[in-house]
């Protein structure tokens, strides 16, 4: 797996001056870990504004919690695991979504358009599905949750994440690979 955008060093003494509750140590661990925060939630919840409020409550509850942190692990692990957690529970909070009409950025050569318009796809495919269902990918193939992980922050059973992960990654096949179909058959809906 990649390195996680998490993985940002974090000193000791910042660490334990945010502990006592120095809010100068506090709003350094903000700067430093609020992209990603955003990034995450951003990528399960896909509404900007939802993962601008995921992110402060997150932070607001680590910051509560920081003498929780045992140090046994980096404390970004700890820290994703939080935002995580408070975007996973804004999820189901949340009515559910229609979905939104994909569009189509296939990139029809082999250049380095290409990968970029695949990307695309991708992201405009992610989009289409359903809360859950994106959220689940993106633990299990982004940022490295097992299925048992996902199906306790869910509250449901380890069972649960890998059928939503099987339903989700079927949808994103059928969704890539609806604009080849298109692209061979010259534009031809098959």
């Amino acid at each position: 797996m990649s390195q996680s955008p998490f993985d940002i060093e974090l000193d000791d003494i910042t660490l334990a001056r945010a502990r006592r509750g120095d809010l100068s140590a506090c709003e350094t661990i903000f700067r430093k870990f609020q992209r990603p925060s955003y990034s995450v939630a951003y990528r399960i919840c896909q509404c900007p504004e939802l993962s601008q409020e995921v992110t402060q409550e997150a932070f607001i509850t680590a910051f509560g919690r920081i003498r929780q942190f045992r140090g046994d692990s980096p404390f970004w692990g700890w820290l994703r695991r939080v935002v995580v957690n408070h975007t996973i529970s804004a999820l189901r909070r949340m009515p559910n979504q229609a979905e939104t009409e994909f569009q189509d950025y296939h990139a029809g050569t082999d250049a380095p358009q290409e990968k970029m318009g695949l990307a695309m796809d991708l992201e405009a495919a992610l989009g289409m599905l359903g809360a859950e269902d994106r959220a689940v990918v993106w633990l299990h193939d982004v940022e490295g949750y097992n299925h048992q992980e996902i199906g306790d922050l869910f509250g449901k059973s380890e069972s649960y994440s890998k059928t939503r992960l099987s339903r989700a990654r079927s949808k994103l096949r059928e969704l890539l690979e609806a604009p080849l179909q298109r692209e061979s058959a010259g534009g031809v809906l098959i």
